[in-house]
Protein backbone atom coordinates (compact mmCIF):
# COMPACT_ATOMS: atom_id res chain seq x y z
CA UNK A 1 0.00 0.00 0.00
CA UNK A 2 1.23 3.33 -1.14
CA UNK A 3 0.81 6.77 0.65
CA UNK A 4 2.67 9.83 -0.50
CA UNK A 5 6.09 9.44 -0.83
CA UNK A 6 6.45 6.14 1.54
CA UNK A 7 5.69 2.66 1.07
CA UNK A 8 4.43 0.40 3.74
CA UNK A 9 4.60 -3.47 3.65
CA UNK A 10 2.15 -5.41 5.49
CA UNK A 11 2.68 -9.25 7.13
CA UNK A 12 3.79 -12.24 5.20
CA UNK A 13 1.46 -14.52 3.66
CA UNK A 14 -0.19 -17.69 5.71
CA UNK A 15 1.85 -19.43 2.48
CA UNK A 16 5.12 -17.90 3.20
CA UNK A 17 4.79 -18.67 7.14
CA UNK A 18 4.34 -22.37 6.13
CA UNK A 19 7.50 -22.60 3.93
CA UNK A 20 9.50 -21.19 6.91
CA UNK A 21 7.82 -23.41 9.46
CA UNK A 22 8.72 -26.69 6.97
CA UNK A 23 12.47 -25.35 6.49
CA UNK A 24 12.46 -24.65 10.12
CA UNK A 25 11.66 -28.17 10.46
CA UNK A 26 13.81 -29.38 7.80
CA UNK A 27 17.31 -27.73 9.26
CA UNK A 28 16.13 -29.24 12.81
CA UNK A 29 15.92 -32.59 11.36
CA UNK A 30 19.11 -32.12 9.57
CA UNK A 31 20.81 -31.11 12.75
CA UNK A 32 19.67 -34.21 14.54
CA UNK A 33 20.68 -36.62 12.10
CA UNK A 34 24.09 -35.36 12.27
CA UNK A 35 24.03 -35.52 16.44
CA UNK A 36 23.00 -39.16 15.69
CA UNK A 37 25.64 -39.99 12.90
CA UNK A 38 27.92 -38.77 15.46
CA UNK A 39 27.31 -40.17 18.50
CA UNK A 40 27.18 -43.73 16.60
CA UNK A 41 30.54 -43.27 15.67
CA UNK A 42 31.42 -42.80 18.71
CA UNK A 43 29.97 -45.46 20.68
CA UNK A 44 31.34 -47.98 17.54
CA UNK A 45 34.80 -46.27 18.27
CA UNK A 46 34.50 -47.43 22.25
CA UNK A 47 33.60 -50.65 21.02
CA UNK A 48 36.30 -51.19 19.18
CA UNK A 49 38.91 -49.42 21.62
CA UNK A 50 38.00 -51.89 24.05
CA UNK A 51 37.61 -55.11 22.14
CA UNK A 52 41.25 -54.06 21.17
CA UNK A 53 40.94 -55.14 17.77
CA UNK A 54 41.72 -53.66 14.75
CA UNK A 55 39.93 -50.44 14.63
CA UNK A 56 42.01 -49.76 18.27
CA UNK A 57 45.31 -50.76 16.15
CA UNK A 58 44.17 -48.07 13.30
CA UNK A 59 43.67 -45.49 16.15
CA UNK A 60 46.71 -45.76 17.96
CA UNK A 61 48.43 -45.61 14.20
CA UNK A 62 46.57 -42.34 13.69
CA UNK A 63 47.79 -40.72 16.82
CA UNK A 64 43.99 -41.21 18.36
CA UNK A 65 43.50 -39.93 22.07
CA UNK A 66 41.38 -42.93 22.85
CA UNK A 67 43.60 -45.41 21.82
CA UNK A 68 46.30 -43.83 24.71
CA UNK A 69 43.64 -44.21 27.23
CA UNK A 70 42.85 -48.22 26.30
CA UNK A 71 44.39 -50.94 28.74
CA UNK A 72 47.07 -52.58 27.29
CA UNK A 73 46.60 -56.18 26.63
CA UNK A 74 48.33 -58.57 29.54
CA UNK A 75 51.92 -59.78 28.53
CA UNK A 76 51.65 -63.79 27.78
CA UNK A 77 53.44 -65.55 30.72
CA UNK A 78 55.56 -68.64 30.43
CA UNK A 79 55.34 -71.51 32.59
CA UNK A 80 58.19 -72.96 34.58
CA UNK A 81 59.48 -76.08 33.60
CA UNK A 82 57.53 -78.95 34.46
CA UNK A 83 58.30 -81.48 37.66
CA UNK A 84 57.31 -84.79 38.90
CA UNK A 85 56.40 -85.94 42.30
CA UNK A 86 59.88 -87.28 43.41
CA UNK A 87 59.57 -91.05 44.43
CA UNK A 88 62.17 -93.88 45.14
CA UNK A 89 61.58 -95.07 41.76
CA UNK A 90 61.73 -91.54 39.81
CA UNK A 91 64.48 -89.32 41.90
CA UNK A 92 65.47 -85.75 41.65
CA UNK A 93 68.97 -85.34 41.09
CA UNK A 94 69.58 -81.91 43.07
CA UNK A 95 72.78 -79.73 42.73
CA UNK A 96 74.09 -77.92 45.74
CA UNK A 97 76.98 -75.50 45.64
CA UNK A 98 78.83 -72.23 46.20
CA UNK A 99 81.33 -70.55 48.47
CA UNK A 100 82.20 -71.54 51.76
CA UNK A 101 78.41 -70.67 53.23
CA UNK A 102 77.27 -72.63 49.90
CA UNK A 103 79.52 -75.57 51.53
CA UNK A 104 78.20 -75.42 54.94
CA UNK A 105 74.27 -75.47 53.12
CA UNK A 106 75.55 -78.32 51.06
CA UNK A 107 76.93 -80.16 54.31
CA UNK A 108 73.47 -79.90 56.32
CA UNK A 109 70.95 -80.40 53.45
CA UNK A 110 72.65 -83.51 51.92
CA UNK A 111 71.29 -85.62 54.97
CA UNK A 112 68.02 -84.41 54.27
CA UNK A 113 67.70 -85.04 51.15
CA UNK A 114 69.20 -88.35 51.00
CA UNK A 115 66.92 -89.28 54.32
CA UNK A 116 63.79 -88.38 52.30
CA UNK A 117 64.71 -91.50 49.57
CA UNK A 118 63.55 -89.28 46.65
CA UNK A 119 66.62 -86.45 46.29
CA UNK A 120 70.14 -87.14 45.25
CA UNK A 121 72.00 -84.85 46.21
CA UNK A 122 75.43 -83.71 45.20
CA UNK A 123 77.31 -80.93 46.44
CA UNK A 124 80.40 -78.50 44.87
CA UNK A 125 81.74 -75.17 46.56
CA UNK A 126 84.84 -73.41 46.66
CA UNK A 127 85.95 -70.93 49.37
CA UNK A 128 86.96 -68.03 48.70
CA UNK A 129 84.83 -67.12 45.98
CA UNK A 130 82.20 -65.55 44.07
CA UNK A 131 80.76 -63.46 41.08
CA UNK A 132 83.20 -60.66 41.00
CA UNK A 133 86.45 -62.40 40.82
CA UNK A 134 85.91 -64.67 37.81
CA UNK A 135 89.84 -64.10 37.37
CA UNK A 136 90.86 -66.15 40.39
CA UNK A 137 87.41 -68.49 39.93
CA UNK A 138 84.98 -68.75 36.97
CA UNK A 139 82.06 -69.68 38.12
CA UNK A 140 80.00 -68.86 34.89
CA UNK A 141 81.98 -71.77 33.17
CA UNK A 142 82.23 -74.23 36.41
CA UNK A 143 78.09 -74.10 36.03
CA UNK A 144 78.50 -75.35 32.67
CA UNK A 145 80.73 -78.24 33.82
CA UNK A 146 78.05 -79.05 36.45
CA UNK A 147 75.40 -78.90 34.13
CA UNK A 148 76.92 -81.25 31.82
CA UNK A 149 78.39 -83.81 34.08
CA UNK A 150 76.31 -83.92 37.28
CA UNK A 151 72.99 -83.20 35.04
CA UNK A 152 71.20 -81.97 38.37
CA UNK A 153 67.31 -81.51 37.89
CA UNK A 154 67.09 -78.84 40.79
CA UNK A 155 70.16 -76.69 41.54
CA UNK A 156 71.05 -74.82 45.04
CA UNK A 157 73.14 -72.26 44.73
CA UNK A 158 74.38 -69.74 47.55
CA UNK A 159 77.59 -67.68 47.03
CA UNK A 160 78.07 -63.81 47.58
CA UNK A 161 80.10 -63.57 51.05
CA UNK A 162 82.81 -62.35 48.81
CA UNK A 163 81.24 -59.90 46.58
CA UNK A 164 82.05 -56.75 48.85
CA UNK A 165 84.60 -55.75 46.48
CA UNK A 166 85.17 -54.27 42.70
CA UNK A 167 84.40 -56.46 40.08
CA UNK A 168 87.07 -58.04 37.28
CA UNK A 169 86.06 -57.52 33.74
CA UNK A 170 87.76 -58.50 30.56
CA UNK A 171 91.07 -57.91 33.07
CA UNK A 172 89.56 -54.53 33.61
CA UNK A 173 88.68 -53.27 37.35
CA UNK A 174 84.99 -51.87 38.10
CA UNK A 175 84.41 -50.57 41.34
CA UNK A 176 82.00 -51.51 44.09
CA UNK A 177 79.43 -49.16 43.78
CA UNK A 178 80.11 -47.58 40.32
CA UNK A 179 77.07 -48.35 37.98
CA UNK A 180 78.97 -50.53 35.77
CA UNK A 181 79.50 -52.72 38.58
CA UNK A 182 75.76 -53.33 39.28
CA UNK A 183 75.40 -54.09 35.37
CA UNK A 184 78.09 -56.31 35.24
CA UNK A 185 76.71 -58.11 38.43
CA UNK A 186 73.18 -58.54 37.48
CA UNK A 187 74.40 -60.07 34.12
CA UNK A 188 76.64 -62.89 36.26
CA UNK A 189 73.96 -63.63 37.96
CA UNK A 190 71.22 -64.19 35.19
CA UNK A 191 73.16 -66.19 33.00
CA UNK A 192 74.36 -68.49 35.99
CA UNK A 193 70.80 -69.06 36.00
CA UNK A 194 69.73 -69.30 32.58
CA UNK A 195 72.87 -71.77 32.46
CA UNK A 196 71.34 -74.23 34.59
CA UNK A 197 68.19 -73.88 33.22
CA UNK A 198 69.08 -74.43 29.50
CA UNK A 199 70.98 -77.11 30.82
CA UNK A 200 68.16 -79.02 31.84
CA UNK A 201 67.63 -78.10 35.39
CA UNK A 202 63.90 -78.16 35.62
CA UNK A 203 64.19 -75.40 39.06
CA UNK A 204 66.86 -73.16 40.75
CA UNK A 205 66.84 -71.89 44.29
CA UNK A 206 68.99 -69.09 44.73
CA UNK A 207 69.54 -68.34 48.04
CA UNK A 208 70.10 -65.09 49.72
CA UNK A 209 72.93 -64.17 52.25
CA UNK A 210 72.30 -64.38 55.82
CA UNK A 211 72.58 -60.80 58.08
CA UNK A 212 76.53 -60.23 58.53
CA UNK A 213 77.81 -59.24 62.25
CA UNK A 214 79.80 -56.25 60.53
CA UNK A 215 77.66 -54.10 60.00
CA UNK A 216 79.36 -52.03 56.72
CA UNK A 217 78.58 -55.83 55.36
CA UNK A 218 74.95 -55.26 55.50
CA UNK A 219 73.89 -52.52 53.14
CA UNK A 220 76.20 -54.66 50.41
CA UNK A 221 74.49 -58.09 51.02
CA UNK A 222 70.99 -56.18 51.04
CA UNK A 223 72.11 -54.74 47.27
CA UNK A 224 72.91 -58.03 46.17
CA UNK A 225 70.16 -59.84 47.49
CA UNK A 226 67.80 -57.98 45.58
CA UNK A 227 70.12 -58.61 42.52
CA UNK A 228 69.44 -62.40 43.24
CA UNK A 229 65.60 -61.82 43.82
CA UNK A 230 65.62 -59.39 40.91
CA UNK A 231 67.44 -62.23 38.38
CA UNK A 232 65.24 -65.36 39.93
CA UNK A 233 61.64 -63.51 39.46
CA UNK A 234 62.63 -62.70 35.89
CA UNK A 235 63.19 -66.27 35.15
CA UNK A 236 60.13 -69.12 35.44
CA UNK A 237 61.42 -71.95 37.26
CA UNK A 238 64.00 -69.69 39.25
CA UNK A 239 62.82 -69.11 42.88
CA UNK A 240 65.31 -66.47 45.47
CA UNK A 241 65.36 -68.06 49.22
CA UNK A 242 64.97 -65.17 51.81
CA UNK A 243 67.51 -66.19 54.68
CA UNK A 244 67.78 -63.34 55.98
CA UNK A 245 65.16 -62.94 59.35
CA UNK A 246 66.56 -66.31 60.07
CA UNK A 247 69.26 -64.76 61.57
CA UNK A 248 68.08 -62.27 63.59
CA UNK A 249 66.89 -61.04 67.33
CA UNK A 250 63.00 -60.15 67.51
CA UNK A 251 64.18 -56.45 67.20
CA UNK A 252 65.98 -57.39 63.78
CA UNK A 253 69.00 -57.39 65.18
CA UNK A 254 72.37 -59.77 64.14
CA UNK A 255 71.67 -63.00 66.27
CA UNK A 256 75.61 -64.03 67.05
CA UNK A 257 74.30 -67.47 68.89
CA UNK A 258 73.74 -68.94 65.10
CA UNK A 259 77.02 -67.77 63.96
CA UNK A 260 80.70 -68.57 64.21
CA UNK A 261 83.06 -66.01 66.36
CA UNK A 262 84.11 -64.37 62.91
CA UNK A 263 80.53 -63.54 62.51
CA UNK A 264 79.49 -64.93 59.44
CA UNK A 265 79.43 -68.55 58.91
CA UNK A 266 77.15 -70.48 60.92
CA UNK A 267 77.00 -72.73 63.79
CA UNK A 268 75.68 -76.07 63.87
CA UNK A 269 72.42 -75.04 64.72
CA UNK A 270 72.92 -72.39 62.47
CA UNK A 271 73.25 -74.63 59.71
CA UNK A 272 70.38 -76.95 60.19
CA UNK A 273 67.86 -73.64 60.17
CA UNK A 274 69.49 -73.15 57.09
CA UNK A 275 69.01 -76.36 55.24
CA UNK A 276 65.72 -76.50 57.11
CA UNK A 277 64.71 -73.48 54.82
CA UNK A 278 66.13 -74.69 52.01
CA UNK A 279 64.53 -78.01 52.02
CA UNK A 280 61.24 -76.64 52.61
CA UNK A 281 61.09 -74.50 49.03
CA UNK A 282 62.32 -78.00 47.77
CA UNK A 283 59.91 -80.02 48.62
CA UNK A 284 56.88 -77.26 47.73
CA UNK A 285 58.16 -77.93 44.00
CA UNK A 286 58.70 -81.64 43.92
CA UNK A 287 56.75 -83.58 46.69
CA UNK A 288 53.33 -83.44 46.71
CA UNK A 289 51.25 -81.87 49.89
CA UNK A 290 51.11 -84.90 52.84
CA UNK A 291 53.98 -86.31 51.77
CA UNK A 292 56.02 -87.81 54.31
CA UNK A 293 59.00 -85.69 55.94
CA UNK A 294 62.26 -86.75 56.38
CA UNK A 295 63.86 -87.30 59.65
CA UNK A 296 65.43 -84.25 61.62
CA UNK A 297 68.75 -83.28 60.24
CA UNK A 298 71.46 -84.98 61.76
CA UNK A 299 74.25 -83.00 63.34
CA UNK A 300 75.48 -80.87 60.99
CA UNK A 301 79.51 -80.57 59.81
CA UNK A 302 81.83 -78.47 61.35
CA UNK A 303 81.63 -75.08 59.74
CA UNK A 304 84.15 -73.70 57.54
CA UNK A 305 86.68 -71.52 59.00
CA UNK A 306 86.88 -67.74 59.01
CA UNK A 307 90.12 -67.87 56.76
CA UNK A 308 87.92 -69.73 53.91
CA UNK A 309 86.04 -66.16 53.06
Amino acid sequence: MQNGNYTTYSSRSPRDRRRRQQRGRRRLLTLLAVVLVVAVIAVAAVIVFRGGGEGAAGASASGSKAADVSSPSPKPTVPPPEVWVASTSDPVRVWVGGDSMGGELGWALEPVLKDSKVFKPITFYKESTGICRYDFFHWGRQIETVMQTAKPQAAVIMMGTNDTQSVNQDGAWVSYGDPEWKRIYEKRVGDIIDTMLDGGARRVYWVGMPIMGEGWRNSRMKLINKIFQKQAEKRPGAEYVDIWDLYTTSDGSFDASLRLADQVHFTGDGQALLAKAVYKAIKADWLPPGSEAPSESPAASPSASASAL
